[in-house]
């Protein structure tokens, strides 16, 4: 039984803790046979002016470098050297010229901008009140649009974090989203893209994966493939209930999982190898 793991973070992330060998550690201790290194990419200083929300600049060289001396640690495993984007409004020349690096890009849309460009990050419990300000449709609207232009720019996203992630403190759609979510999946088909099974949202305030049932059938009906993830900030956390993920998949119709590799290709597990997968 082959079990992944493709969207970890560390305490480079400013909101994490565990060094990059802890993580790698954790993952082979557990029979991952693949394990992502998803770092967020740093932002501009005006937007993280105090490093809380990605790494900073002068991180990036030593994240790059625990990630080689990992691979030599532990040859077993397939550890994979990724970054986790940050989609905002106007900045995919920003993005663009930073990864070089990198052998796995993950997109996801954590922050809206106002028209005077101050940014929110709706998904934070300490701007919470954003969203009373706004409105829960104002602020799905907004994030469709910033997630399609995400998909649909010329940054190489491999997968698609957390698509429906503006649930996370409850405020799920009360619109009928069956529009959206077709939206979202068509974007995504069209790029190729993969989306994840995140299971970080269970231990949220909205208790449910990432994405939910009806978007991951969604996905599954346009075709994209998808990924599994724990979405870990915390070594103990990876391969968190990663049973969840794949119970979710089967539910969806999906009967492979899709995983990105190394190179840039992808294989396939089959679900039905993955039953059974216990829940850290």
């Amino acid at each position: 039984m082959e079990m992944t793991d493709t969207h970890t973070h560390t305490w480079y992330s400013g909101h994490g803790d565990g060094t990059v060998a802890e993580v790698v550690a954790v993952a082979v201790a557990r029979g991952l046979t693949t394990v992502a290194l998803t770092e967020h990419l740093p932002l501009p200083p005006e937007v993280d002016p105090t490093g809380t929300f990605a790494m900073t600049e002068d991180q990036v060289a030593p994240y790059l470098e625990e990630i080689e001396r990992a691979r030599k640690e532990y040859p077993g495993i397939e550890i994979i050297c990724g970054i986790e984007v940050d989609w905002r409004e106007g900045a995919e020349g920003y993005i663009l010229e930073r990864l070089g690096p990198y052998e796995l890009v993950l997109g996801s849309v954590h922050m809206l901008s106002d028209a005077a460009g101050n940014v929110w990050e709706f998904d934070h419990p300490a701007y919470i009140d954003g969203w009373q300000e706004r409105g829960e449709e104002q602020v799905w609207s907004e994030y469709l649009r910033l997630w399609s232009d995400a998909v649909r720019s010329a940054v190489p996203f491999d997968v698609m974090t957390h698509p429906d992630l503006p649930k996370k403190l409850g405020f799920k759609p009360r619109f009928d989203p069956r529009e959206m979510y077709a939206t979202m999946a068509e974007v995504a088909a069209s790029k190729d893209v993969l989306i994840e099974a995140n299971t970080s949202g269970l231990y949220k305030p909205v208790a449910e994966l990432y994405p939910g049932p009806a978007l991951l059938r969604a996905f599954r009906e346009a075709g994209v493939g998808c990924t599994v993830s724990s979405d870990a900030h915390t070594p103990g956390d990876v391969a968190r209930s990663l049973d969840a993920a794949h119970a979710a998949m089967r539910a969806a119709g999906y009967t492979h999982v899709t995983v990105p590799t190394r190179t840039g290709d992808r294989r396939l597990i089959a679900l039905e190898e993955l039953g059974g997968t216990r829940t850290v």
